[in-house]
């Protein structure tokens, strides 16, 4: 085929395997999209999660999703002696520590987890600073969070008495020998002299939307190299 001065060729098998790419690629691309808006649709409905009233917190949670960016309202009492520290966490700069304190719920044998905020590292570290627990029946009210289920252990040794690489429930129950309800409370306001720890939804949504993006780009690059190999200028 001539255009315009230039010979266009083709061979066979080069564009079977073109073809095949830039539609495997259109398909990965269009997937990730179809993702984006299933995504869009639950951050939709977590960021109206947060806005709700808050929901009273008893001793049984039949699952964490369910409650996962609610605002909830617990009663019990801090237990400080199982009070654990979660290092190398950032605030404006400064590493330290979140406090991580469990609440046993009136009327129930069940633990929650409330993290009740962010203190500084002090001179005395590794060890963690001095986090007064208030003591007597409490009230608490934040958001209900669930802990990443990946994170990055930087060595074998992820506990250190009170000091923790990183909070898993599931570790902390086992450690407890305790019922712990599988969310986390991120307590609002924070305790005296804590700075708040705030989480906000993110369904993932510009992560899949990246992909698509590339997926899509790469099926116009295999498509653009396939004209351009096969695009010759014709000899006199």
């Amino acid at each position: 085929m001539r255009i315009a001065g230039f010979v266009f060729a083709p061979r066979l098998v080069p564009t079977l395997a073109a073809l095949a790419m830039v539609s495997l690629t259109i398909w990965l691309g269009r997937w990730q999209s179809d993702r984006a808006e299933e995504k869009a649709g639950r951050q939709a409905l977590l960021e109206a999660r947060v806005a709700e009233a808050p929901l009273r917190l008893a001793g049984q949670v039949r699952s964490p999703e369910d409650l996962l960016f609610r605002r909830v309202r617990v009663q019990g009492r801090f237990d400080p002696d199982a009070q654990i520290f979660i290092d190398n966490r950032i605030y404006r700069g400064r590493a330290g520590f979140h406090v991580v304190t469990p609440l046993a719920i009136a009327g129930s044998g069940a633990l929650v987890l409330v993290n009740r905020g962010w203190i500084a590292r002090s001179a005395a570290y590794p060890a963690p600073p001095e986090a007064p627990v208030p003591d007597g029946e409490q009230v608490v009210e934040g958001l209900a969070t669930v802990p990443p289920g990946r994170v990055l252990e930087l060595s074998g040794e992820t506990v250190t008495g009170r000091v923790w690489q990183n909070l898993s429930i599931a570790r902390y129950a086992a450690r407890s020998g305790r019922e712990v309800l599988p969310v986390v409370v991120l307590a609002s306001p924070p305790g005296p002299g804590l700075a708040a720890v705030v989480e906000t939804p993110d369904a993932g949504i510009a992560k899949h939307r990246e992909y698509s993006l590339t997926w899509f780009s790469l099926a116009a690059t295999v498509a653009a190299l396939w004209v351009g190999l096969n695009l010759k200028r014709a000899r006199p």
